[in-house]
C-alpha cells in the first residue's frame, strides 16, 4: 500500500546529500564545503565559491531527458543566483549530479565531462526546447532562462557539468568505505566508516545550523587518521564520553546495587550521577567492543582482575592502619570514601596502554560493585552487612 504523504522519497534524497559530500570532499582534500548555503553543495577555496552542485537521488533510475524537471529546476536555481550575482562567470562550475542516466544525444549528455561535451550544442538545444515545452510545472524555470542576458546564458551553460548515472546512497557508501582501504586493516573498515559517518553527520549540522561556516577536506582526513589510531593494537575505540542514558539520571530513585553502596559511604547525589554515567559509558562502551569483535580472548576478564586486585591492595592498606572491628560508623565511610576516591582521582588502570577515557576505568569499578554478588565494595563492612540482609530475606538466622 502506498502513502501519498509519504516523505520517504526526499528524506532518502537528503540521507545521499550529507553521505555523496563526505565522498566528494574525501576526493578533495584541500577544499572546503558547506552545505545547503548557496546550494546542495558548494566548495569552496579562500572564500570564494568555486563550484556548485546540485544532487539528484532517484530510487529507480529513469532518464535525464530534455524536459526532465531536474534539469530545469537546477538550470533555474543557477539562473537565480546569476540574476542576484552570486556566482561569478566564468570562474564558477556548476554540477548537476543526478543517479539518473542521460540518454546520447541529449542536452545533458553534451554537458558530461569528456571529450564528447560540446556546451555550444547543448545551449542551442535548450534554446529550442525551451520553445517548444508548454509544461506549466516548468514555465518558472524556462522564464527564469530566459531572463538573463544571452550572453548570461551561453555562458551559464558552458559553466555546466553533468555527472549522470552517479553513485546512489548504498553504492556512496561502498565507495567511502572503499576510499579508506589503506587507513586500518580490513576488518576494521567497517567500524571505522560508522563512527566517520557519526561524525559526519553532527559537521553538517553544525555546518546547516551556521554553527561553522564550512568544513575542510583537512579536518575529514585529521579525523580518520584519529579514529584509525584507534583501532591500533595498544588502543580501543572510544565512543561513549558523552553519552547520557536514555532515561536521564536519577540518584534519588535508583535502586541499583553500586548506586546503594555509594549511599552507603554518605556520597552527595552530584557525585552519585556522576557514577552512574560512567557506569553507563563503560558498559555501552564494553557491549560495543564485544559486539564489533575488538577484544582479544578474555581481555575483560583479565582487566576486571587486575581492577579487583588493586583495589584490594589499597583496602588492605587502609585496614592495617585502622582495626575496622571498633570503629565508628562515620570512620568506615570515610575510608569507603577514601577508596571512592582512589579510583575517581588517583588510578589509571588502563585494559590497553593508549586507553585513557577515565571513564572506562571508574565504570568498570561500579559494573563490578553492581555484581550480584560485589566483587568490589567501599564500606569496609558492606559484604558482611549485605550477607546479614540476604540470610534475614532467606528466613535463616544470621
Amino acid at each position: 500500500m502506498t502513502n501519498q504523504f509519504s516523505a520517504k522519497a526526499q528524506a532518502l534524497g537528503y540521507l545521499h546529500q550529507v553521505r555523496f559530500s563526505l565522498f566528494l570532499i574525501l576526493e578533495r582534500e584541500e577544499s572546503k564545503i558547506s552545505i545547503e548555503s548557496l546550494d546542495d553543495l558548494v566548495f569552496e577555496n579562500s572564500g570564494t565559491s568555486l563550484e556548485l552542485l546540485q544532487l539528484k537521488h532517484h530510487a529507480t533510475q529513469a532518464t535525464l531527458t530534455d524536459s526532465s524537471p531536474d534539469l530545469w529546476k537546477t538550470l533555474r536555481v543557477w539562473c537565480t543566483h546569476a540574476i542576484n550575482g552570486n556566482v561569478t562567470l566564468p570562474g564558477t562550475i556548476l554540477s548537476l549530479i543526478t543517479t539518473n542516466l542521460a540518454p546520447d544525444g541529449s542536452v545533458a549528455s553534451y554537458l558530461r565531462p569528456g571529450p564528447s561535451r560540446n556546451p555550444q550544442h547543448a545551449y542551442q538545444r535548450l534554446l529550442e526546447v525551451a520553445e517548444k515545452l508548454r509544461n506549466v510545472q516548468l514555465s518558472s524555470s524556462i522564464k527564469a532562462f530566459f531572463d538573463l542576458p544571452a550572453a548570461t546564458r551561453e555562458l551559464i551553460v558552458h559553466a555546466i557539468y553533468v555527472l549522470d548515472n552517479s553513485p546512489d546512497i548504498l553504492r556512496s557508501r561502498e565507495l567511502i568505505n572503499k576510499s579508506l582501504r589503506s587507513a586500518v586493516r580490513r576488518e576494521h573498515r567497517e567500524n571505522l566508516l560508522e563512527r566517520l559517518e557519526g561524525w559526519w553527520f553532527d559537521k553538517v549540522v553544525t555546518n546547516i545550523r551556521g554553527l561553522v561556516s564550512s568544513i575542510t577536506g583537512f579536518e575529514v582526513y585529521d579525523k580518520i587518521r584519529e579514529i584509525a589510531e584507534q583501532f591500533n593494537p595498544d588502543a580501543l575505540p572510544i565512543d561513549y564520553f558523552q553519552a547520557v542514558p536514555p532515561e536521564g539520571v536519577d540518584p534519588e530513585r535508583d535502586r541499583r546495587l553500586f548506586v546503594e553502596q555509594l549511599r552507603a559511604i554518605s556520597v552527595g547525589n552530584r557525585r552519585i550521577e556522576k557514577a552512574i554515567l560512567d557506569y553507563y559509558r563503560a558498559f555501552e562502551q564494553r557491549s560495543r567492543w564485544v559486539r564489533e569483535e575488538l577484544l582479544v580472548g578474555d581481555e575483560i576478564a583479565d582487566y576486571e582482575y587486575r581492577l579487583i586486585d588493586e583495589l584490594e591492595r589499597i583496602r588492605l592498606d587502609f585496614e592495617d592502619e585502622h582495626n575496622i572491628n571498633i570503629l565508628p560508623e562515620e570512620k568506615l565511610q570515610e575510608i569507603g570514601r577514601n577508596l571512592l576516591r582512589w579510583i575517581e582521582q588517583v588510578a589509571d588502570l588502563r585494559i590497553r596502554p593508549n586507553v585513557s577515557e577515565p571513564y572506562i576505568m571508574r565504570g568498570s569499578y561500579h559494573i563490578l560493585a553492581d555484581n550480584h554478588i560485589p566483587r568490589v565494595w567501599w564500606h569496609p563492612k558492606f559484604m558482611e552487612r549485605l550477607a546479614l540482609l540476604i540470610s534475614k530475606a532467606r528466613g535463616i538466622d544470621a
